[in-house]
């Protein structure tokens, strides 16, 4: 089960932070679309399998998504042809990485120190081409500090709009990269004229001031901040009944 950190919590009794997460990724996609997330992710997979149950009958999923997110499928691809579909392109994935900045990069390499000699050691990136030849991406790490939503990431493993509006395409990254960013505490999409995060909303009980707090950079910010719309009752059921109830989740 992921563990949900942050240094600051909504205080909601009616939904979990899980939850709101899972759902404001499900409403973003499309029916008709295809995409995938990280292996054994409950977030990710929970989003994909709300939108296919609720709006999205013809939402397909692919990636690395485990043994759990492989239950109930029609069809299972192996690694290579998970590679070819990948490199092709997906509509949309979902990422997380160790470090994020106001662009939208990822970092899963390394922290401090230099690539041969790095003080952290991250993960890394298998199949770093879907990245790039994905039309879209989400963003949605399980905290939210100011040790990873950083200026600038030690590496990039992940490009997001690289050092602004027109950074992917000026490398021929011709996709449109990051859309949103989903934490413990906001919602952040990106400003199209500089390219960088804008703060979209708030969770219940969080405050705009415990999100800058909390975020190493300056996002850009709107005249008025909006409450995250929470989960609807149907959501909830969805979710709770049909897809973290079933067996083996």
């Amino acid at each position: 089960m992921t563990q949900i950190r942050s240094a600051a919590m909504p205080k909601s009794s009616d939904y979990t932070i899980e939850e709101l997460m899972a759902v404001v990724l499900s409403r973003d996609l499309q029916d008709g679309e295809s995409g995938g997330t990280g292996a054994g992710d409950r977030v990710g997979d929970a989003a994909i399998k709300l939108a296919q149950l609720t709006r999205c009958p013809n939402l397909s999923s692919g990636g690395g998504t485990g043994y759990r997110g492989m239950m109930g499928v029609e069809a299972m691809e192996d690694s290579r042809e998970l590679i070819a579909s990948s490199t092709r392109g997906f509509d949309f994935m979902f990422h997380s990485g160790i470090q994020h900045d106001k662009f939208g990069n990822m970092n899963l390499h390394f922290v401090g120190g230099d690539f041969h000699h790095p003080k952290f050691k991250g993960p890394g990136v298998p199949n770093v081409s879907y990245a790039d030849a994905v039309q879209r991406f989400y963003i949605y790490p399980n905290s939210h500090t100011a040790r990873n939503f950083v200026e600038r990431v030690d590496f990039i493993s992940i490009a997001g709009n690289i050092d602004g509006p027109d950074g992917r395409r000026k490398r021929g990254i011709l996709t449109e990269g990051p859309r949103l960013v989903v934490t413990p505490l906001c919602v952040m999409d990106f400003d199209k004229s500089t390219g960088t995060m804008r703060l979209k909303s708030v969770h219940e009980s969080i405050t705009v001031e415990e999100v800058l707090k909390n975020t190493g950079f300056k996002p850009i910010m709107p005249a008025k901040v909006d409450i995250t719309t929470p989960p609807t009752a149907e959501e909830l059921r969805v979710l709770r009944q049909e897809i973290w109830a079933a067996p083996g989740r």
